[in-house]
């Protein structure tokens, strides 16, 4: 016989919510280590209970979205400083060594 899987009400409420969000109880069950079939007794008994829950779950994964998309657009501008800081590093060496070849005493610090 299987021991009783047991956890705190809100804890069921946060299972229940990731199966109404579409997640396939088997899959949700096994990812916490529990029976489907206790799974879907509190998808029954919690079903009505739990839309605060999806609402806040649904806005962080709203505000996940937004973050990677933020994250692409500055990932992009951090790859376009890179490239400038690469052209003035460049530009400054070239006119280093032409100052060196013109004044060759010059001692660039």
């Amino acid at each position: 016989m299987k021991r009783r899987f047991r956890c705190p009400v809100q804890t069921k409420k946060e299972l229940v919510a990731e199966v109404m969000m579409g997640c396939r109880t088997e899959v949700v069950a096994r990812r916490h280590g529990m029976s489907p079939k206790t799974l879907r007794e509190w998808v029954r008994q919690y079903r009505d209970e739990v839309g605060d829950i999806m609402e806040r779950k649904k806005q962080e994964q709203k505000q996940i979205l937004e973050a990677a998309a933020n994250y692409e657009e500055l990932k992009k501008q951090y790859d376009e400083a890179l490239k400038l800081i690469g052209k003035l590093q460049l530009e400054n060496n070239i006119l280093r060594d032409m100052v060196k070849k013109k004044y060759p005493d010059w001692n660039a610090p």
